[in-house]
């Protein structure tokens, strides 16, 4: 069984059965048993009646006197009550009208004061329930005699009324049950909707019509519908990460080998160590592309990562590479900050921001990183900021510089990706990637990566 709600209909349906059967088992025994004291006790009102009622007769019979019993249906055969007085060591002294054509065994042998209850099967099958009561009376010469008290009454009403009772109440757990049953199916409709509503989602992503899922979920599957907006948010940006990676190698290697076309047709004489050169350049541009193409996309369940040893150890490197400037670069962090990134993915961000901002700067260099709060978000984001002493970039300027390939100054060492490289990855981790004015006079880039 597939469907959650079928699951949940017959968990309940099966819960209902048992949770009533108990309950109808324990009203029902509950009812017998107050419905069999309450016999018994009409029973021993009745054999008292009895008592009130008898006197000896002419015969020497103890006999309750007719005129004086209060019960009417002991004086109608097939009532059913009877009543039979006996003395204890004899046989029956009185036997009520009501017993005529009955065949049922009251014989009992009881002391006086003994009390006794049973039921008994007349041999049509007709269910009796018996009480019997030992007395010792004493007779007009002084002596006492043992009798017993015997009335019984026909359990056939009680037991239509039982299954009267039995019948009315199962019809009534029917009834609930399937009202109950009704409710859940219609509450389920209501409660699984939103899965619905993401099952077709999702349908309508693999058949291309959207590429993320809506807002407006229920609390618990909020979670459920960010991780998976997450993960197509990885997929997509992996995607366009690889497409960009082979644009990125195409447009690095068209230089060297422009050169190296040059050279092979400048004459007979090959210029080797230029072409070695070119061939060593070109093998460092296909590392380093290759290397960033295997690079960790943001992936869901990736765990926080502690972003200042990352700093510190790109700002030491950084200083061993631009040691002959004698640049200062400075890094700051709390020891505390972390933030689910790929370690590769954060050198790589930070990494060449900070080799451009290296390439500027006059004397200072600053690498700054702080905790990014959101007011719906489970855990914080993150805000790097590299900003340098150097000219700074024209604000017309600013955007034109992301784009692949663009450099401003031909002059200055490199190929014009790093910061579109930066804005891609940025990207992939649904930030953003801003460059401004910096306290220092030179630029800052601010990389703002969001919290989840």
């Amino acid at each position: 069984m597939k469907s959650l709600g079928a699951r949940l209909i017959v968990t309940l349906s099966a819960l209902l059965v048992v949770g009533f059967g108990l309950t109808i088992a324990a009203l029902d025994f509950s009812f017998r048993g107050l419905a069999e004291r309450s016999r018994r006790e009409v029973l021993e009102a009745d054999v008292d009646a009895l008592i009130a009622a008898a006197e000896f007769d002419r015969q020497g019979r103890l006999a309750p006197v007719e005129q004086q019993l209060s019960e009417p249906r002991l004086k109608t055969p097939g009532s059913g009550l009877v009543a039979v007085v006996r003395a204890r060591r004899g046989g029956e002294t009185w036997r009520s009208a009501s017993a005529v054509g009955l065949t049922l065994k009251l014989d009992d042998e009881l002391r006086p004061g003994e009390r006794h209850a049973r039921s008994l099967t007349a041999p049509d099958g007709t269910r009796f329930l018996a009480f019997s009561l030992g007395v010792a009376w004493e007779t007009s010469s002084g002596r006492s005699r043992d009798y017993v008290f015997t009335a019984a009454e026909s359990l056939e009403p009680y037991f239509g009324q039982l299954y009267r009772f039995r019948v009315e109440l199962l019809a009534g757990f029917v009834a609930f049950t399937a009202v109950l049953l009704l409710g859940v199916v219609l509450s389920l409709r209501h409660l699984l909707r939103p899965l619905r509503r993401i099952e077709a989602e999702i349908a309508e992503i693999e058949a291309g019509r959207r590429d993320r899922l809506g807002e407006g979920w229920p609390r618990e599957l909020v979670g459920v519908a960010h991780n998976l907006n997450a993960l197509l948010q990885v997929e997509h940006g992996r995607l366009a990460r690889y497409r960009n990676t082979v644009g990125n190698l195409a447009h690095s290697l068209k230089t060297p080998l422009s050169v190296m076309r040059g050279a092979l047709g400048a004459g007979p004489a090959l210029d080797r160590p230029l072409i070695e050169a070119q061939l060593d350049r070109m093998q460092d541009i296909v590392r380093h592309q290759l290397d960033r193409a295997a690079a960790a996309a943001p992936v869901v369940g990736t765990g926080a990562l502690a972003v200042a040893p990352a700093l510190q150890e790109l700002a030491a490197a950084l200083g061993k590479v631009h040691a002959e400037r004698g640049l200062v670069i400075s890094w700051e962090a709390a020891p505390e900050l972390a933030y689910p990134v790929d370690r590769g993915d954060l050198l790589e961000i930070a990494g060449n921001l900070a080799d451009n901002a290296c390439k500027w700067a006059r004397r200072t260099v600053r690498l700054q990183a702080r905790e990014w709060p959101g007011a719906n978000w489970r855990r914080p984001g993150l805000v790097l900021s590299v900003s340098d002493d150097g000219p700074g970039i024209p604000a017309d300027a600013r955007e034109r510089v992301r784009t692949r390939g663009v450099r401003l100054d031909e002059q200055v060492p490199g190929q014009g990706l790093g910061l579109a490289m930066v804005d891609e990855l940025v990207k992939a981790y649904g930030g953003t990637f801003e460059l401004g004015a910096g306290a220092a006079g030179g630029l800052e880039a601010v990389v703002r990566l969001p919290g989840a």
